[in-house]
């Protein structure tokens, strides 16, 4: 009876969840544009639409966070999880505007093998995230690095290529490197935030595991 009357705490991993479900959602779509430009209208719309619903559910995690006395974990904790998914997701549609206003004819191979390479780094943080609810160990650190450590290489890569360039520069020339240029920025922003989504929830393991 005494239980009954303690209060009850919001479902903080569940929100968490259905925010990494739309994060990994946008990721795939962003994939999915690379490999087909042709769609890029209407993938990028669904990227947007997604947006839209995590902004709300970015807002309702935090009043809920503000109105919730108890929490399965720190609430510094979910905080921290609920604003790196958030700004994941902000980098994505960034991107994914780039991607759509640009107008390429064909993506690079080394900038879709990375948005490939992000998109299987986020569906790590969600074993991550399943295992920190379940209070299990689900460390990925060493499939995250190996990852990461691709991009890495796959973004010092690209950036040669477009440097390396064996064509006479035109201006049309010239204003596709620059806005590659700006493309692999935007790029390596997202990959940043992965990995900062990533040592996020570990931290959390650490301390609640």
């Amino acid at each position: 009876m005494f239980d009954a009357l303690l209060p009850k705490s919001a479902p903080f991993f569940a929100m968490l969840r259905e925010q990494n479900d739309i994060l990994r959602n946008m990721a795939a779509l962003l994939v999915e544009m690379m490999e087909n430009v042709g769609e890029k209208t209407r993938i990028h719309k669904q990227i947007s639409l997604l947006e839209d619903e995590a902004d709300r559910l970015h807002t309702k995690i935090i009043r809920a966070l503000s109105q919730t006395f108890i929490t399965p974990i720190d609430r510094e904790d979910i905080l921290r999880i609920n604003q790196e998914q958030e700004e994941s997701m902000d980098c994505l549609h960034s991107l994914s505007s780039r991607l759509h206003i640009f107008e390429f004819a064909r993506i690079r191979f080394p900038a879709l093998q990375i948005a490939r390479n992000i998109h299987a780094m986020l569906e790590l943080t969600l074993l991550m995230l399943e295992g920190l609810a379940k209070r299990r160990d689900c460390h990925k650190t060493r499939a995250f690095r190996a990852l990461r450590g691709e991009c890495d290489m796959l973004l010092v890569t690209g950036l040669a290529e477009l440097m390396d360039e064996q064509q006479e520069i035109t201006p049309a020339l010239l204003l596709q490197i620059l806005k590659w240029s700006q493309t692999y920025d935007r790029i390596s922003v997202l990959l940043e935030r992965s990995n900062n989504l990533a040592e996020t929830i570990e931290e959390a393991v650490l301390k609640n595991v």
